[in-house]
């Protein structure tokens, strides 16, 4: 398939006009992609191989529905954005959680200019993320109706992408604006799903986002935020965590699959 061909089955596929190419059609993709397409690592705890060119990216997310993390997620929406005209370049980021700490950039992001302006595309940060693009505009507060954001700079004039998590406002990551290439995302993805003490191999994450309606779940917890109030429910056999798989997640993965990551991902969390 051609980026276009791409393109155009991306938009088909979430039902998306793409007649004005606008902040409203951003708005719209980014909170699609993140409600229909799950952010997991599922792939990565079956030790599966993640090439990162565009069509095996389409195939694993689109048309297979087996959903994926930041570098494919991101990778995915940059090619789309790019092929519709929209000015993006990548950008890679540093996962601190709100922490002063030293990290290497392991995620991957899109910044986007329109009208002058310019706006981080992040279809690809699971719970916390945002469910439309957030604007480069130090220290404004932008309320998505279940969520508030801004984007601030730090002492170190790094910029910092901030969430209000239990009242304040809490770093995700951090992220400057030198330029990156897609051979620089290699050695981050590579950490990511093959490194021993990467969390993503650790640690089974799967989340879709809607509208005031979060479906997380991470290892032995499935959590559901809904109008803002949380419950979490623990998993206690395969047969729970596969029905979760199937029909929250729309995952068609085998009972095999769900046994296997009960027993190695699941089950030992809960000991």
């Amino acid at each position: 398939m051609t980026n276009n061909q791409i393109a155009q089955s991306y938009l088909a596929d979430l039902a998306i006009d793409n007649r004005s190419l606008d902040i409203t059609f951003l708005n719209e993709l980014q909170s699609k992609h993140i409600a229909q397409y799950s952010f997991n690592n599922v792939a990565v705890l079956l030790g599966q191989e993640l090439p990162l060119d565009i069509e095996s990216l389409f195939n694993k997310i689109v048309e297979k529905r087996r959903g994926g993390y930041c570098f494919e997620h991101n990778k995915l929406v940059f090619t789309v954005l790019s092929e519709l005209g929209f000015d993006v370049r990548l950008l890679l980021s540093k996962v601190i959680y709100n922490q002063d700490i030293e990290v290497a950039r392991t995620h991957r992001v899109t910044l986007l200019t329109l009208a002058g302006e310019d706006y981080i595309v992040d279809a690809g940060f699971g719970h916390l993320g945002a469910r439309f693009p957030v604007k480069i505009t130090l220290g404004l507060i932008q309320d998505q109706g279940d969520a508030k954001y801004r984007i601030i700079k730090n002492a170190k004039d790094d910029y910092c992408y901030q969430v209000v998590k239990d009242g304040d406002f809490f770093t995700l990551y951090t992220f400057d604006l030198h330029h990156y290439t897609e051979s620089d995302c290699l050695l981050g993805h590579f950490y990511s799903h093959k490194h021993p003490n990467a969390a993503f191999v650790n640690n089974l994450v799967i989340c879709r986002k809607f509208f005031n309606d979060i479906q997380s779940l991470r290892n032995n917890e499935f959590h559901h935020v809904k109008e803002g109030i949380s419950q979490t429910t623990k998993i206690t056999s395969f047969e729970q965590l596969h029905q979760l798989l199937i029909k929250v997640y729309q995952l068609d993965f085998d009972v095999a699959i769900s046994e296997f990551l009960f027993h190695k991902f699941v089950a030992p969390k809960a000991a």
